[in-house]
């Protein structure tokens, strides 16, 4: 499903983004060399975000322990 429709990005690549490294939503824009447009997506990307941890943190929502330290947070499917 396009998540954003101004870039034409989708979960599947927000996924892919999060896999990169990306835990908020500038840096999945960031990760496509894409910059927000309308904002109409943020809430989405920011609920896709939040399934692999804190939005906007380095940390993992369900442990406390930094999201590099976690063994699922690289690519998790919460």
């Amino acid at each position: 499903m396009y998540v954003c429709v101004c870039n034409a990005i989708t979960d599947r690549e927000v996924h892919a983004a999060m896999a990169g490294g990306a835990v908020a939503a500038d840096e999945v824009f960031r990760h496509f060399g894409a910059e927000m447009r309308c904002g109409r997506c943020v809430a989405t990307l920011r609920g896709l975000l939040g399934e692999c941890g804190g939005v906007g943190e380095r940390r993992h929502a369900h442990d406390g322990e930094p999201a590099t330290k976690h063994k699922r947070c690289r690519g998790c499917t919460r």
